[in-house]
């Protein structure tokens, strides 16, 4: 795995990050690993550390400066052609996913990534929709493609995948987009989309557990307020 680099965005849920590094197999744990903590706490940095033999921490030196800012910050540091990115907050299920997700971006210049999770895990589609998903089939790799649920989305996901670096590149990074849709907007408009390989191989552990911050009751009163009163 020498051309891979995995790629971690963490912090303040050490536990959630102890059960996903625990998730997967001792070899993609000494993959070369490198992991942002944008809100810094020490506790989630030991976790990285202590389970990945060949991990380190990077960073802007700031705390707090966003997804996209991090994400770039990290991605500087990276020297491999490929970037496994991750979060703090999946659990793995199989283990066999870098090879075959590595050949789908050799093979197939329409995906922007491949990404490891399971297109079961989106328990919010309804029929129609997914009987309108693309199931495809490369070399024996299998994989799906959601392209047609929507014209703008599904070009991008910061879900865990395999990309090439090469592409982040080619974006002048992230920061210049403000959510992760205008990256999967972007990109939809150049004809790339996401694959998801078949079956999946991480689902997320960390739905009631987000790291943003919520509104203070008063705001968020006149926000439900506001929203209830504008037309859309």
């Amino acid at each position: 795995m020498d051309d891979i680099t995995h790629c971690l965005t963490i912090g303040s849920r050490p536990d959630l990050l102890a059960a996903s590094l625990d998730s997967l197999s001792p070899e993609l744990r000494a993959v070369r690993t490198l992991a942002v903590n944008d809100f810094g706490d020490a506790e989630s940095s030991a976790v990285l550390l202590d389970r990945c033999p060949n991990g380190r921490i990077v960073g802007t030196g700031a705390p707090r400066q966003g997804q996209h800012r991090v994400i770039d910050a990290m991605y500087a540091e990276v020297t491999t052609p490929f970037i496994w990115h991750d979060e703090d907050d999946w659990a793995y299920t199989r283990h066999d996913f870098l090879d075959p997700a590595r050949h789908l971006l050799e093979v197939e210049p329409s995906l922007s990534a491949v990404c490891f999770r399971g297109i079961s895990d989106f328990t919010w589609f309804t029929e129609a929709d997914r009987a309108r998903i693309r199931h495809e089939e490369r070399d024996g790799v299998r994989y799906a493609c959601l392209d047609r649920l929507h014209d703008q989305w599904h070009g991008w996901t910061f879900n865990p995948h395999l990309a090439r670096r090469a592409l982040w590149e080619e974006l002048g990074g992230f920061a210049r987009f403000e959510k992760e849709r205008h990256v999967s907007r972007h990109l939809r408009a150049q004809g790339k989309v996401v694959a998801f390989l078949e079956p999946g191989f991480c689902h997320h552990i960390g739905d009631q557990r987000t790291t943003m911050p919520r509104p203070p009751k008063r705001f968020a009163r006149l926000r439900d307020w506001w929203r209830g009163r504008s037309p859309g």
